[in-house]
């Protein structure tokens, strides 16, 4: 064989070996080509579920939120997009359902960059009574004093029982007063002091 025919088998073997590569290394380096492969990655990376995904939720074109259910546990996954890749983004632990509970909740504030800090508020409703989820919060005025506004936010609550609210808190700026769980004729069923 001839040196020069050498150096071409060599640089195919490269070439073949980077191909394979490309396609079978971990996603957390290259990221995934959809938010549904990251959400998927993230999950196995953190040896948990694979969870049935009860809803999607887009937050903007470059952050998706997957809210799943895997056994008696609750999850709010979110995946962003950096580049042309998405990425775990954090929310994939998930939350023991406390079924002697009228709804179980958690949170989360993840700082992405200076214009947006991404705050997730999230739950699951166990008594069949609660239609709606609110989540009263203070939040600062425009202006430079420290006068606070009540606010609430409001959820249906669909079959598959879950909720969540989700905002940027750069722009919000909110303390969080209480959750509630509704009944159909508007009557608190449940109420949990947050701050």
């Amino acid at each position: 064989m001839s040196k020069k025919t050498i150096i071409v088998i060599v640089e195919w073997c490269i070439a073949i070996v980077l191909v394979f590569l490309f396609f079978r290394l971990d996603d957390a380096y290259f990221g995934s080509l959809t938010p549904m492969k990251a959400h998927e990655l993230s999950e196995r990376s953190y040896h948990y579920g694979p969870s049935k995904i009860v809803r999607e939720v887009h937050f903007d074109d470059n952050t998706t939120v997957y809210l799943g259910v895997y056994k008696d546990w609750f999850s709010a996954d979110t995946v962003i997009k950096q580049g042309l890749g998405w990425y775990p983004g954090g929310g994939v632990a998930g939350m023991k359902i406390d079924s002697s509970k009228s709804l179980t909740y958690n949170w989360g504030i993840t700082s992405r960059d200076k214009k947006l800090s991404l705050a997730q508020f999230y739950g699951y409703v166990t008594d069949p009574e609660i239609t709606s989820v609110v989540l009263n919060t203070l939040t600062l005025n425009g202006d430079d004093s420290d006068v606070r506004t009540p606010a609430s936010m409001s959820q249906d609550i669909n079959d598959d029982q879950m909720f969540l609210f989700i905002w940027n808190d750069k722009d919000l700026n909110s303390n969080w007063v209480s959750i509630q769980g509704l009944d159909r004729e508007g009557k608190v069923r449940y109420e949990q002091k947050l701050n």
